[in-house]
C-alpha cells in the first residue's frame, strides 16, 4: 500500500501541484509537496472527504485563472486537469480499496486456520508444561507420585483442558487409577488419564 501511495503521491505533485484552493484543497491537504500528498492520498484511502480533494481539480475558466502566477517556479495558472483528475482518483480508490480488502480477508484467514488449528488439537504442549508445574507443587519432592487423598485437590488445581473440577470425587474413583503402596497414584498415571477423558478413546 506504501507503494501505491508513493507512486500516486509523485503524480499528484506533477499534475495538481499548483491547483487552486478552495473546497478541500488548503494549505495543509494539497500536492504540493510530497508529505501534503501522502496526507492527502491516506484520506482518500479512508474516504473521508475525497470529493473536497477532487473538485478544484476539476477546475476550469472561468472558475479559475490560466494566467495566476507562482513565485519559484515558471508555472502559470491555478487550473485542474478534469480528465486526468478523474483517472488519478479512481485508479487510486479501486486499487488502494482492493488492497485494504485483501488484507481484511489475509487477517480474517489467518485468524480462522489459528481458530481451526486450535479445534483440532485440544491438547498442546503448553498444557503439559501447566501439568508438571502445578504437580510440583504437590510433589515437591519430586517422587513422582502423590497420595490418593491429595488427587481431587490436584485435578481441581489444573487449568483447562485437563482440569477436572470438584466435586470430581466420583469421576476420579471413574478413572480407576492403578495405586502402588501408600495409597500413592503415579504422575504418568494421572496424566494419562486426564488426557483419555480430553481426547476420548483414540
Amino acid at each position: 500500500l506504501f507503494l501505491v501511495m508513493f507512486i500516486f503521491s509523485i503524480f499528484g505533485m506533477s499534475n495538481f501541484a499548483y491547483v487552486k484552493h478552495e473546497a478541500g484543497i488548503d494549505d495543509m491537504f494539497n500536492f504540493e509537496t510530497f508529505g501534503n500528498s501522502m496526507i492527502c492520498l491516506f484520506q482518500i484511502t479512508t474516504s473521508a472527504g475525497w470529493d473536497g480533494l477532487l473538485l478544484p481539480i476539476l477546475n476550469r475558466p472561468p472558475d479559475c485563472s490560466l494566467d495566476k502566477e507562482h513565485p519559484g517556479s515558471g508555472f502559470k495558472g491555478d487550473c485542474g486537469n478534469p480528465s486526468v483528475g478523474i483517472f488519478f482518483f479512481v485508479s487510486y480508490i479501486i486499487i488502494s480499496f482492493l488492497i485494504v480488502v485483501n488484507m481484511y480477508i489475509a487477517i480474517i484467514l489467518e485468524n480462522f486456520s489459528v481458530a481451526t488449528e486450535d479445534s483440532a488439537d485440544p491438547l498442546s504442549e503448553d498444557d503439559f508444561e501447566t501439568f508438571y508445574e502445578i504437580w510440583e507443587k504437590f510433589d515437591p519432592d519430586a517422587t513422582q507420585f502423590i497420595e490418593y487423598s491429595k488427587l481431587a485437590d490436584f485435578a481441581d488445581a489444573l487449568e483447562h483442558p485437563l482440569r477436572v473440577p470438584k466435586p470430581n470425587t466420583i469421576e476420579l474413583i471413574a478413572m480407576d487409577l492403578p495405586m502402588v503402596s501408600g495409597d500413592r497414584i503415579h504422575c504418568l498415571d494421572i496424566l494419562f488419564a486426564f488426557t483419555k477423558r480430553v481426547l476420548g478413546d483414540s
